[in-house]
């Protein structure tokens, strides 16, 4: 049985049931009503036959018959008998069986103490007549008697028989007439529940998470049931798309490490192959297998290393930070990058005094040293690498430029994919992994990474963090508080220009 049977059913039942009670209503009164009214009309026929008698002539209290008088037994037509101060019947407009009936002498002596009197009779089986009993007296005749108006009582039965026809007519009438309104009015209630079912069927057959319910124009129960459909659905097409990108993350881990560590295993099992073949190889020969061993072993953990932290990045690794004085790291790690690439130049230019950012420490010291390798690796022997930090009231600016070959402009688009190369044979053994990184660890510093070729023919790579842990600020760019930094072609010119 649907819903919607159940709820028409008992609305249905709560109709009835008030059209019983209005029903009972409406007998009631209509019965107190019929009653009342006929027994005004009784009491003012009495009251007419009274004022009649007043004025009639002595002949007319002479007993006789009335030709053609009202059958009580058959008619509901009001009568008049007219009686002696006895209670004999002088004359009657109406008769029962052929006899005038009698009235009670109790009804009599009750009329002569009050009156008036009003009474139900029963003068033959099955007849009930209602009566009025009013006393009269014509003192200059000397006569006396009563006067009574009598109507059956069925009168009032018909009346009632004829309203309560009325009332269940009317009542069945608004009975079917509620019936098909509950039921309308329950189908489209219940509307948006049946297309919340099809939807439900529809998303389950066809996978397709963009489905979405109308919303009703009134803001009840409904609509809210259809707004946390929508809103479960906008969840779940979130999580079904979080799914997916964890997926296909994932996929791609697998294809770019398959890749990527093809080459350096290659590498490896051919050496260690000529090494077990050839056990009486020249020592040139096997220093020379050996060093290509450790040097991909070397490369393969570097990999395996960067791989790892993209694939944490993908499963939403956030980092942690903490107030980071940024000069302090740069004169830190160009120091070091210095001793190692003893053949460039690198130098860093940064402001007087303190250049605090929220930060993570170790991620800040990692993207500094990918963007330094990154620029060593694309720079001659005697080449310059430039760190330079530059501060405003918003941002901070990393900066680090070279003289090397720069970047195609069809490949500056793509600098931060991953395993992107824009010159493999001059990558220095690199996997195309570092600026990927550096893009993840600029972002989850809510700030932004861009490249661009300088004026010297070099590269620059460009760093914007903010200064406020909450994101940038609503304040402009200010003025440039920091120090100048010499370009790499010449200590004497301008910081190339940076992009972003």
């Amino acid at each position: 049985m649907s819903i919607r049977f159940r709820l028409a059913l008992f609305g249905l039942a709560v109709v009835t049931l008030t059209l019983a009670v209005f029903a009972l209503l409406i007998f009631g009164l209509l019965a107190a009503a019929g009653s009342n009214e006929q027994d005004r009309q009784l009491a003012a026929r009495a009251v007419d036959a009274v004022n009649a008698l007043a004025v009639a002539d002595a002949d007319d209290f002479l007993p006789r018959r009335v030709l053609a008088p009202v059958d009580a037994a058959e008619a509901i037509d009001m009568f008049v008998v007219v009686l002696g101060p006895d209670g004999v019947p002088l004359s009657g407009t109406g008769e029962v069986d052929g006899v005038v009936p009698s009235i009670p002498g109790a009804l009599l002596a009750a009329a002569d103490a009050d009156g008036e009197a009003i009474a139900t009779i029963e003068p033959a089986p099955g007849v009930q007549l209602r009566i009025h009993v009013r006393p009269w007296t014509r003192p200059d005749l000397g006569l006396a008697g009563y006067a009574v108006a009598a109507q059956a009582s069925r009168r009032v039965e018909n009346d009632l028989q004829a309203g309560r026809v009325f009332v269940i007519a009317a009542a069945t009438f608004a009975f079917l007439v509620a019936g098909a309104a509950i039921w309308l009015v329950i189908g489209r209630a219940l509307r948006p529940l049946k297309q919340l079912a099809a939807l439900t069927d529809e998303v389950g057959l066809t996978q397709d998470l963009s489905w979405r319910l109308p919303l009703p124009r009134a803001h009840d129960e409904v609509r809210q049931l259809s707004e946390s459909f929508n809103g479960m659905l906008d969840r779940l097409q979130n999580a079904n798309a979080q799914l997916a990108d964890a997926l296909e993350s994932q996929q791609r881990f697998v294809a770019d490490a398959s890749h990527e560590l093809r080459t350096p295993l290659t590498t490896i099992r051919s050496n260690a192959g000529f090494l077990i073949q050839h056990p009486d190889a020249l020592p040139d020969d096997r220093e020379a297998a050996l060093r290509d061993i450790a040097g991909e072993g070397e490369r393969m953990s570097r990999l395996v290393g960067d791989l790892l932290t993209l694939a944490r990045a993908d499963a939403g690794q956030h980092l942690d930070k903490a107030p980071v004085d940024l000069c302090a790291l740069v004169g830190e790690v160009t120091r070091q990058a210095g001793g190692i690439h003893a053949d460039r130049q690198i130098a860093a230019h940064t402001p007087a005094g303190d250049v605090t950012v929220p930060a993570n420490a170790d991620s800040l010291t990692q993207l500094l040293w990918i963007l330094i390798d990154n620029a060593v690796r694309h720079t001659p022997d005697g080449g310059r690498v430039e760190v330079s930090v530059k501060r405003d009231r918003a941002r901070v600016q990393l900066i680090v430029a070279d003289d090397g070959e720069g970047i195609p402009e069809t490949h500056l688009p793509h600098v931060f994919d991953r395993f992107f190369q824009a010159d493999a044979a001059r990558s220095g053994g690199g996997a195309g992994l570092g600026l990927a990184i550096a893009r993840w660890i600029v972002e989850e510093h809510h700030g932004r990474i861009a490249a661009e070729n300088n004026v010297f023919g070099g590269a620059t790579l460009s760093v914007e963090l903010p200064i406020s842990a909450s994101g940038w600020d609503s304040a402009g760019p200010g003025e440039d508080v920091s120090e100048q930094a010499p370009s790499p072609a010449a200590s004497d010119a301008a910081t190339p220009g940076s992009r972003g």
